[in-house]
């Protein structure tokens, strides 16, 4: 989407195009907090690890039945479509931070990340520590409030990185995949 081309002039000068009047997501351009927590295979991930490279940040919990499927389908076909492309992994990671680490061990992230037949060569579901968990959605403003049977009230933003470890901006839940991959095609 041309939404992007006021962000990519301010922060790599190579772009030029027309902005949409309305993005897609608000347009935030900060550095984005730095973390390290254990993914699905419990290797230790740290958001910097992926400077110079794009990022797709997204929040979200195995056991939710409202918006985080959603999310994580549309992430997948984001990812069959970067494979297709062959910016997989090497160009573009995606990181699934869990809001509920109690539940969502690496077992269980590993098992949602095969339902969803997420590549693990780009793709990391992050669990951890309860308090370290949490201490990155603060980061991130991503607010929880837990509900009745396990669920949960939360954001499901998707945070775009530049490779400079730049938060361009936050796609709402259930994002459009075409518009992802257009944006990081601008990017690329």
């Amino acid at each position: 989407m041309l939404w992007l081309a006021g962000v990519l002039v301010a922060s790599v000068g190579a772009f030029t195009g027309v902005a949409h009047a309305d993005p897609p997501f608000p347009v935030m351009s900060k550095p984005a907090p730095d973390f390290a927590l254990p993914d699905q295979d419990g290797r230790s991930i740290r958001l910097s690890q992926f400077h110079g490279k794009l990022v797709l940040l997204t929040f979200f919990y195995t056991n939710c039945t409202d918006v985080c499927p959603l999310t994580t389908a549309a992430l997948a076909r984001v990812q069959r479509e970067l494979i297709r492309r062959h910016w997989w992994g090497t160009d573009i990671v995606f990181a699934s931070v869990t809001t509920d680490p109690l539940r969502d061990t690496p077992a269980v992230l590993r098992a949602y990340a095969a339902r969803y037949q997420a590549d693990r060569r780009g793709w990391h579901f992050l669990t951890g520590d309860p308090q370290a968990v949490a201490a990155v959605r603060r980061r991130y403003s991503v607010e929880v409030r837990p509900l009745a049977g396990g669920l949960q009230d939360h954001a499901v933003p998707t945070f775009l990185i530049d490779r400079r470890g730049v938060v361009l901006g936050a796609y709402a839940a259930n994002p459009d995949p075409a518009d992802i991959i257009q944006d990081l095609a601008q990017l690329r």
